[in-house]
């Protein structure tokens, strides 16, 4: 009688034990279709569609400064009903600039926004777009022999006009004429480092001494290896060091510092960094030269815009460069502050 009791218990517990794991698998298949519904019903709240696709492809899509504009142009898209993809961005495999505008154009896309070069194939590839009905505008660097519809400059003459005014200054302040002046030029802008070369040149003329270097900006690495080499076979330190790239401007920065050469070699940079603006508030960069990202953004969208709208725009926009010094940081970072907010 003992065992048939003990037995019908273990039963009765066994029972309870099974109906309780069912009822909490149902709870749990009920609670996880909630929730599958749940985020069904956010995806769909914040799920838009454009009626534009374009492109922007970067000559460097880890590049700071390409990312920012990026950003604006992104922003002003929206706005504008339209939407802007960086092609080749947070990829797990590296593409190289010809693949993307073949990515873009494979895409199918509404139009291309290009960071342009002087090469062959990147005309080539900028025609073929055109072939396809994708209407193509170079922006920072030009591909004059394509058929790209418009190019939104940044005043490089301009910009080379400022270093020089910035180069007169640095003279006048240190008594020294023919002051010495290294000029670190890309690679592969050719054609835009040249404008900013003899707008220097020309806005100096005799009262400095302007020398090159050429910099593989292609990665940081690079950069800083080009830059201490370059340092290094020179006889004497110049006496400034104008940069037209942001990852140059923070390897001549790094540098200098090493060299222990701040207070006796000036740095002219290139771009708004974190590390270029605390850089020029510490007094180790004499003052640097920030784009206008958002009306660069703005010069893009609406060029591809009216193009797609009319079949027509201008071939030419412009927009200039700000200087950022001691004297203005502190405003021109509560400005970029507010922007942000």
């Amino acid at each position: 009688m003992a065992k048939v009791s003990r037995s019908r218990v273990a039963v009765t517990i066994l029972a309870g034990i099974v109906l309780v794991l069912f009822f909490v698998t149902v709870a749990g298949l009920f609670y996880y279709r909630d929730i599958i519904r749940k985020l069904g019903e956010v995806q769909e709240e914040y799920y838009e569609e454009y009626p534009r696709l374009y492109a922007y492809i970067a000559e460097d899509p880890q590049s700071e400064l390409s990312n920012r504009i990026y950003k604006d142009i992104l922003e002003y898209a929206r706005e504008n009903d339209c939407y802007v993809e960086m092609t080749g961005q947070n990829l797990s495999t590296s593409y190289s600039k010809a693949d993307r505008i073949n990515i873009a154009i494979s895409s199918k896309v509404d139009g291309i926004i290009l960071e342009g070069d002087d090469s062959e194939e990147t005309a080539k590839l900028i025609d073929k777009a055109t072939a396809e009905g994708i209407p193509v505008v170079t922006v920072i660097s030009d591909c004059i022999d394509s058929s790209r519809k418009s190019f939104i400059d940044l005043n490089n003459y301009s910009l080379g006009a400022e270093y020089g005014a910035a180069l007169a200054k640095i003279g006048e302040a240190r008594r020294l004429y023919p002051l010495t002046a290294l000029i670190l030029l890309d690679r592969d802008d050719g054609n835009y480092d040249d404008i900013i070369h003899s707008a220097i040149q020309e806005s100096c003329g005799r009262s400095v001494l302007l020398t090159s270097g050429v910099v593989d900006t292609s990665t940081p690495f690079t950069s800083e290896e080009d830059v201490v080499n370059i340092l290094d076979g020179l006889d004497k330190a110049p006496d400034v060091i104008i940069c037209l790239n942001d990852r140059t401007t923070e390897s001549v920065y790094q540098c200098i510092v090493d060299k222990n050469l701040v207070g006796r070699t000036e740095i002219l940079g290139y771009y708004d960094s974190e590390t270029i603006l605390k850089a020029i508030d510490k007094g180790s960069v004499y003052a640097t030269f920030a784009i206008e990202s958002k009306t660069v953004a703005k010069q893009c969208i609406n060029a591809l815009n009216e193009y797609n709208a009319s079949g027509f725009v201008s071939e030419y926009f412009s927009s200039n460069y700000i200087r950022v010094d001691r004297n203005n940081l502190s405003e021109y970072r509560a400005e970029e502050n507010k922007n942000e907010g």
